[in-house]
């Protein structure tokens, strides 16, 4: 049994020494996908009409805050004066324009983010395309997002040239 054991040994060392021989030989790049995505021109301008987006929004749910607001300092100074009934319907109908007013804001913020996730993913499509001429070009066995990468040495890092590629297509 242990001359057995012996040759699973010998061979299983003969296979992990066959393979880091070989793999000193893969030509191995990374790319930080998020970089490369915010830092290309079309990127760029994503995120420029993402905010002009947001801006808009906000500016429209800071402006209905504003009248809820004024509403609300306005039940405030009547509230002494108001009947029982009149008091539970002026409460109500701001407790409901309230609601309607958080909720536009969660569907602005949702709809924002969707938004972004898709603008985002159609560049990083075409980046993936780049990436992938480039590993053919230039001969690379691998290219790793660098997410998945704990460490790696400078020069295997292939962002800024994607990114130009990317920019001259």
């Amino acid at each position: 049994m242990t001359k057995f054991l012996r040759i699973c040994v010998i061979a299983s060392a003969a296979v992990l020494l066959g393979g880091v021989a070989q793999a000193r030989d893969l030509k191995i790049g990374v790319v930080n996908m998020q970089r490369a995505v915010s830092e290309t021109k079309e990127g760029q301008a994503a995120e420029k009409r993402l905010a002009k987006m947001k801006d808009k929004l906000q500016a429209e749910l800071d402006r209905k805050m504003k009248e809820l607001s004024a509403k609300q300092a306005e039940l405030a100074k009547a509230w002494k004066i108001l009947k029982d009934k009149e008091r539970g319907k002026r409460q109500a109908e701001f407790r409901k324009e309230y609601e309607a007013l958080m909720k536009r804001a969660a569907d602005a913020e949702r709809t924002l983010m969707q938004r972004k996730t898709r603008e985002m993913l159609n560049i990083t499509k075409r980046l993936s395309k780049v990436i992938e001429k480039l590993a053919k070009r230039s001969k690379y066995d691998y290219i790793f997002a660098n997410a998945a990468v704990l460490w790696a040495p400078r020069h295997v890092d292939l962002t800024n040239e994607v990114i130009r590629e990317f920019d001259n297509k």
